[in-house]
């Protein structure tokens, strides 16, 4: 019984040499899949799955206990801060009368991350403004940066996660 070009191709690759148009046996054919199978195995020994760690988000100066905090993390530029769908992991905690909020984002791999926050006092599920379309509401992202006139670039937010935890404590701006 003869095998078409693709064991043909394998049997050139592992034997280290080419093969004519005149094909090969079944046998050799799984002979030369079994080895292959366990030389991409022993490629794997000593692979660490990917590193994970826990993002610690801590909030302050909150000035009242009104509605939720809204909390989203991201992993890339893309949609950063205002698509939805760009988020990889959201929190909505009820304010504590301390002024203060504590989240916790676990197994997360290693990488760099950025936190938009909102205090959504309305529970509008969206930042309220009013005259000259300045927010009524706090808000505060990653880093503590200052926003003017605009939502930060991720760039400016961004943090990296490279161990088992790391801790971003947030000042709410109003």
């Amino acid at each position: 019984m003869k095998v078409g070009l693709t064991s043909i191709e394998i049997r050139g690759v592992v034997r280290g040499f080419s093969i004519g148009p005149t094909g090969v046996t079944v046998r050799y054919v799984k002979m030369t899949a079994i080895t292959l199978f366990v030389l991409v195995g022993l490629g794997d020994i000593g692979a660490q799955s990917p590193t994970l760690g826990n993002i610690t988000v801590v909030i302050t100066n909150l000035r009242n206990t009104d509605g939720e905090v809204l909390i989203s993390l991201y992993d890339k530029a893309e949609g950063f801060p205002r698509d939805r769908d760009a988020i990889i992991r959201a929190a909505a905690v009820a304010p504590e009368p301390s002024g203060q909020v504590t989240t916790l984002f676990k197994d997360l791999p290693h990488g760099d991350y950025a936190v938009a926050v909102l205090h959504d006092e309305d529970n509008s599920k969206g930042m309220t403004f009013g005259r000259f379309h300045l927010p009524k509401e706090g808000y505060c992202f990653s880093n503590n940066v200052k926003v003017r006139f605009k939502p930060p670039k991720f760039k400016k937010t961004k943090f990296i996660l490279d161990g088992d935890d790391v801790t971003q404590t947030l000042r709410m701006r109003y």
